[in-house]
């Protein structure tokens, strides 16, 4: 009765689109200490110097700091399930967005961006929210030139460029320096097609963090360079309704969906809505194959 997503078959039946993975819930603490997330402020200089991307929170770090989680495991069901989507072209250029803010759409595109860097394969993760960078905010904090200064041909992509030596991961930030008034009409000029096509020939994979889709229109502006979309849905959260009619609006968008992100799960919780779940998604069987807990 209260209409929102609690199971993937929820999912598939009210929007007509796989659910590539289901996301346990992660816990938002401190990072313990001597983990990739813990970042004393001294060093901040230095990581700013060599543009070195910044590993707080450790949220967004899950997927490295725990790789025999479910966390990471739900992660790699999602590079699967795009990578095995049939389609014309490869899936080289995805991008993540959600219908509403704070679903976790960033955290499951730097999470499934240091997955693929982390299998050997060349990724940059782009942050294309131009007016609400909370990612490039939280692994750039320094930054000073970005996506936007390339569009105005400021700086080159190389000189925007962060990373992450430990997987080699590479970011391209966007710095905000006031409000953009019209940032849907920056996505779509020549200057962003020639970024976009320089990144797909320089990587294996492009990883873009996209806004919401309901708030702003910006996504239906990016769905020319991108190759397919996921969306990012928050279990017990989002509204079925709010989704299908965000969904509606953006038609481009929805018949280049490769699926949707049942993201912040409970799993325990889910169980009790749907009788094969329990059995499907149960520890012990996660346990068998060495992969641990949610957090």
């Amino acid at each position: 009765m209260d209409r929102v997503f609690r199971t993937p078959n929820q999912v598939e039946t009210a929007l007509g689109l796989p659910c590539l993975s289901v996301v346990p819930l992660l816990g938002g603490g401190e990072p313990k200490a001597g983990s990739r997330g813990a970042r004393s402020a001294k060093d901040a200089d230095t990581q700013n110097a060599s543009r070195t991307l910044s590993t707080s929170p450790a949220l967004h770090w899950s997927v490295i700091n725990m790789p025999l989680s479910q966390f990471a495991e739900a992660i790699r069901f999602i590079k699967l399930g795009i990578e095995l989507r049939a389609a014309e072209s490869p899936n080289k250029v995805i991008g993540i967005t959600s219908a509403l803010p704070h679903e976790g759409k960033s955290t499951i595109s730097v999470s499934l961006a240091q997955l693929i860097a982390q299998s050997g394969k060349t990724v940059i993760l782009l942050d294309c929210d131009l007016r609400n960078p909370s990612l490039s905010n939280e692994l750039t904090p320094g930054a000073d030139k970005g996506l936007l200064e390339i569009i105005s041909e400021m700086h080159s992509v190389d000189e925007c460029i962060w990373t992450e030596p430990g997987t080699n991961l590479a970011f391209l930030p966007a710095v905000k320096r006031m409000p953009l008034l019209h940032s849907s009409e920056i996505l779509m000029t020549e200057q962003m097609r020639k970024i976009f096509g320089q990144l797909r020939s320089a990587y294996d994979y492009v990883i873009v963090d996209l806004p919401p889709l309901s708030p702003i229109v910006d996504v239906r502006a990016t769905a020319p360079l991108v190759d397919c979309f996921a969306l990012v849905v928050e279990w017990a959260a989002t509204k079925i309704d709010v989704v299908q009619h965000a969904l509606h609006t953006a038609p481009n968008v929805y018949e280049n969906l490769a699926g949707v992100i049942l993201n912040k799960t409970d799993m325990k919780a889910m169980a009790r809505y749907d009788s094969y779940i329990k059995d499907y998604y149960h520890e012990d069987h996660y346990l068998h194959y060495g992969v641990g807990g949610r957090d």
